[in-house]
Parts: structure tokens; C-alpha cells; sequence
């Protein structure tokens, strides 16, 4: 007989046998008291009715599933006044009433569920013998208790998407322990108030901009001190300077062409009079496919134009062209037509190579094969066809195939430089970050189309003064200068910012409270985004009482 409490870690059981399998071990087990007390009044009985064989599953050792067969006994309650006549000795230290699992084998399965979710915990535990549907683990899940928090002092609220664009729910998060403390299944100011309601003790709210939860803390909590997020503060007057670009598309098609001429001027003297004036007409078929949308755009935008000038209103103007409402509004505030900005240009693996190709290009080498091989000895990992594509866009014409010329045959040709590529016109949110980031940031052609864009307007100039200035005063808790850029905005006759000045006097309480204290609603996008991956890792298919669970516990 070996003592199982040596393996399982209970008093009052040994080993009889040990059964070995390929991949598993069969234990079997047997109790070693004399009697057993009786489940309805807790007497003693030694009078054994029957036996039978009760199987569990527990840990696995090393790689091999392992299961226990317990011997029970059945014995008669000796209690004359106890209505239960016959009972079925119980291991409440080793699993539960009719379970068929160990509680340390539940335990096990109920921290894969936290962590993995059903089908992915499912999978898992069939790698490390603890074999379980998704159905049982998440069972588990479901009848683990939901941990109790005390309600916190300083709460942090923000929303959710529980479905993007359609449905919305509320996160609250406690400050001070860094933990969440609960998720609503709205962002309604009601439901925020409702809860402040049934747990009373909170003294500050940090909150974004959100009226909802502005209007919920005032109700629910009347006494707490609300304060406003200072990231949110910069986002919204980042939303002012680029509302009021979205009125100056002609500013910004005027200041890349401005740039262009600019720098045209300055390498006239460089570019020899032996290379061509102009490039030829031919066009790679994704501009063309480029310039066949933005035909269709302006076509757009010429009848949108042409309706509303004969006096019809944005919502005739949608339902007789078939485009959306937004899109309506967006083209007659614009002032000109609104062109696409192109995608920035990102890093690639040519970019370390590119000063080398266009002095190489200029020395007259302008054949793609050879330029490749000169790279590919410096490092270069990429295949011919990337420096093909990448010096297209240098040529006066296509490309001709076939070697390069002889270097005799070069010999007192002028240099030709590439062919400057016009500078795109940016888009609002493109120039509203070109605006508001740090001069030392900018490189220099940012700073060429940074300083024609200043030229171009003065409103563009004044807004871009006006967010400087909010900036400084929010990053460096200026309250005192509070006050006056609010006038400021007042008198600046941009009504963007006009706008967020009556927005911010509004809520000018919570503004102030984020000049003075450090809370701020950092923890609780952190939270959200912790939710965003147990929420996908459920590929949206879980309820919201299954995510709640995860989420608090995985905190």
C-alpha cells in the first residue's frame, strides 16, 4: 500500500495499484478510515451496505494522463431520527460531489479558460494531457466566482466597441490598484449614473471628452471631482486646426506647387542645357488608373457644386446623386476641390542604397541591372525587378533594354539628375500634423511645404498659433494662461475654434481639474486595449458575461 497523499496531496487514501499504460497511468484507490460520516447529519457509521468504483481524472505526470479509480463504500447511517438511510462516502478534499475530475485538474482547466478562452484552451490542454472540450472549460470558466472589488476611490471610465460602429459599452477602471473593476453593457449616460448609484465612495472621475459620462458622474456621483483627459484635450484641438484645413484644400495644392517651383528655381543652374525640357506622356497604368478616379471624383464634386449653387439643400443633394450626406457637406466646405493625399512614403529596403543610386544616376549609369549589382555588393538583399520599379520614376521615358553604354561612349555627356517628382498635396490630417509637431522633428522638404502652407493664409497661420499655444498650456499644467487663450480663441474669427472654446468653457470645471492633478485616462486605454485582445482572441463570438469574467480575472 502507497500513501496517496505523498501524490495527491489528501489524507485518509493509499495506492492499491498502479496500472500502466502507453500513454497513461491507472491508479486505484482505496480509503483507510473505518467509518465515514453521514452527509445528512454528520454521524460516524462504520456499517459498510456495498462498494463501487469512482473514476477521476487528475494531473498528468510528466507526459501521461493520469486517472483514478477511488473504491467507495456505501454505508448505513446508524442515526434512527436521520431520514437518509444509506450514503456514499465523500473526498471533499480531493473532488467534488458527482465530479469526474479532481479539483486540482478543474483548477488547472479553469486558468487555461481565463487565459485561453474555449477552443484554443481546448487545444491546449489536449497537448498536456488534461483533455477537455472548449464547452467543459468554458463551464468552468462560468462557475469560477467573479472576484469582488471594493469600489474605488479615483475611477477611470472610457468606452468600448463591442461591435465597431454599431454597439458601444463602458469599461471602469480603478486608478489606484490598476485594475478594472467592471464593464457596462452601454455608454449611455444612464447606465454610467445607475452604477455610480448602487456604488457610492467615488470620489474623482477621469474621463475623456464624452458628454455621456460628464452628465452620468453629475448624476450619479454629484460630489466627485470629474477630470477631463489631457491626451483627449490635444486630440480634440488637433480636430480644430484640421477642420479648419479642410476648408483650404486650394492652401495646400497652392503651397506643393509653391514648393516645386521653389526648388525648380534653385537647381536651374545644376541641370545642363543638354537634357531634356520636358518628360514625354507616357503614364504607367497605376497612375492611369489613378487620374481615371480622380476624374470620377471631380465629376462628383462639379455636380454637388452645381446643386447646391442653384440653392438645393444637403439632403436633395444626396438622395439625387446617390452619395452620402458627409461626403456633401465635406465638398462644399472645402472651398476647392478636395484632392487625395497620397500615402507617406515608408522606409523599404532600397532606402539605405538611395543616395548611392542617384549619384550613380546623375554620373549617367541609368541602367537598372548594373545599378543592382553595384548595391547588391554593398549589401543589398533584394532582387532586380525592386531597382527597376524604384528608378522608374526617374526617367524621361520607359526604360529601353540592353546594356549600358560603354564608358567611352558617356564620355563628356552632362550630368543628368533624376527627374524630381512633383511634391504631393498633402491632406488635412497629413498638414495638421505637419503643423503641430516639433520644428526639429520635420526634415527639409516638411519644412519647405510647412513654410509655403504658413504663407498661403492667415487663418492657417492663426490656427496653427492658437494649438501651439493650447499645447504649452496643457503640457505644462499652465492654468493661469487658461483664461486667456479661451479669448483668444473667442476673438480669432476661426469658428472651429470658436467651437471648442464654447465646448470647453462648458466643461470647464473638469479642463481645469486636468491642469491641476496627474490622474488621466492612460490606465484605462491600457485596460481597453487588454479587452481588445481577449475579445478577438473569441473571435466576437462570446457574450458579454464570458468577456466580463475573462477580463477582470485576467487583471
Amino acid at each position: 500500500m502507497f500513501p496517496v497523499g505523498l501524490l495527491l496531496h489528501v489524507d485518509g487514501l493509499s495506492v492499491e495499484e498502479m496500472i500502466f499504460y502507453s500513454q497513461a497511468i491507472v491508479l486505484v484507490i482505496t480509503p483507510t478510515s473505518r467509518s465515514a460520516p453521514c452527509p445528512r447529519c454528520s454521524h460516524a457509521s462504520d456499517r459498510i451496505h456495498s462498494r463501487y468504483y469512482r473514476t477521476l481524472r487528475d494531473l498528468p505526470w510528466a507526459d501521461m494522463a493520469v486517472t483514478l479509480r477511488v473504491r467507495v463504500r456505501r454505508f448505513r447511517c446508524t442515526n434512527p431520527s436521520c431520514p437518509q438511510a444509506i450514503f456514499a462516502e465523500r473526498f471533499l478534499n480531493l473532488a467534488g460531489v458527482r465530479a469526474r475530475r479532481t479539483d486540482r485538474q478543474k483548477e488547472a482547466l479553469e486558468y487555461v479558460g481565463f487565459a485561453l478562452g474555449g477552443s484554443a484552451g481546448a487545444r491546449l490542454a489536449s497537448r498536456i494531457k488534461l483533455a477537455a472540450s472548449r464547452s467543459t472549460i468554458i463551464r468552468f470558466v462560468y462557475k469560477a466566482p467573479t472576484p469582488s472589488l471594493d469600489t474605488p476611490q479615483v475611477l477611470g471610465v472610457d468606452d468600448w466597441a463591442r461591435r465597431k460602429g454599431q454597439r458601444y459599452g463602458t469599461v471602469l477602471v480603478d486608478l489606484q490598484r490598476h485594475r478594472p473593476v467592471d464593464l457596462l453593457p452601454e455608454r449611455t449616460a444612464e447606465s454610467f449614473a445607475a452604477w455610480l448609484r448602487e456604488h457610492p465612495g467615488v470620489e474623482i472621475i477621469s474621463r475623456d471628452r464624452g458628454g455621456s459620462y460628464a452628465d452620468g458622474g453629475r448624476k450619479g456621483a454629484p460630489n466627485a471631482l470629474q477630470v477631463a483627459d489631457r491626451f483627449h484635450l490635444l486630440v480634440n484641438v488637433g480636430e480644430a486646426v484640421e477642420r479648419v484645413l479642410s476648408r483650404k484644400h486650394a492652401c495646400l495644392k497652392e503651397a506643393a506647387a509653391a514648393v516645386d517651383r521653389v526648388a525648380a528655381e534653385a537647381n536651374d543652374a545644376e541641370v545642363s542645357t543638354s537634357s531634356p525640357a520636358s518628360p514625354s506622356e507616357y503614364v504607367t497604368r497605376q497612375e492611369q488608373v489613378k487620374q481615371a478616379h480622380r476624374a470620377r471624383r471631380l465629376e462628383r464634386y462639379e455636380a454637388v457644386m452645381a446643386l447646391y449653387e442653384q440653392g438645393a439643400s444637403t439632403r436633395a443633394i444626396s438622395r439625387e446623386l446617390g452619395i452620402a450626406r458627409t461626403t456633401v457637406r465635406h465638398f462644399i466646405g472645402a472651398g476647392a476641390f478636395p484632392e487625395r493625399a497620397d500615402r507617406p512614403k515608408r522606409p523599404t529596403i532600397l532606402t539605405p542604397y538611395e543616395s548611392h543610386l542617384r549619384e550613380r544616376w546623375t554620373n549617367g549609369v541609368h541602367n537598372a541591372h548594373t545599378l543592382w549589382k553595384e548595391i547588391r555588393g554593398q549589401g543589398f538583399s533584394g532582387s532586380a525587378s525592386h531597382v527597376r520599379q524604384f528608378v522608374a520614376r526617374w526617367r524621361w521615358r520607359p526604360g529601353q533594354r540592353g546594356p549600358t553604354p560603354r564608358p567611352a561612349l558617356t564620355k563628356g555627356v552632362a550630368p543628368t539628375p533624376p527627374i524630381a517628382q512633383p511634391t504631393p498635396v498633402l491632406s488635412p490630417r497629413q498638414a495638421k500634423w505637419l503643423l503641430l509637431r516639433d520644428v526639429d522633428d520635420l526634415d527639409r522638404d516638411e519644412l519647405a511645404y510647412r513654410d509655403q502652407l504658413l504663407r498661403t493664409s492667415e487663418e492657417i497661420r492663426t490656427a496653427m498659433r492658437l494649438a501651439s499655444e493650447f499645447g504649452r498650456i496643457v503640457r505644462e499644467r499652465d492654468l493661469a494662461a487658461l483664461e486667456p487663450w479661451l479669448q483668444m480663441a473667442e476673438d480669432s474669427g476661426l469658428a472651429e475654434f470658436r467651437g471648442f472654446a464654447l465646448v470647453l468653457r462648458r466643461d470647464l470645471p473638469a479642463v481645469q481639474a486636468a491642469l491641476t492633478f496627474d490622474w488621466s485616462s492612460g490606465q484605462t486605454e491600457g485596460q481597453i486595449n487588454r479587452l481588445k485582445l481577449l475579445k478577438r482572441q473569441m473571435y466576437g463570438r462570446a457574450s458579454l458575461d464570458l468577456l466580463k469574467r475573462r477580463f477582470l480575472q485576467a487583471a
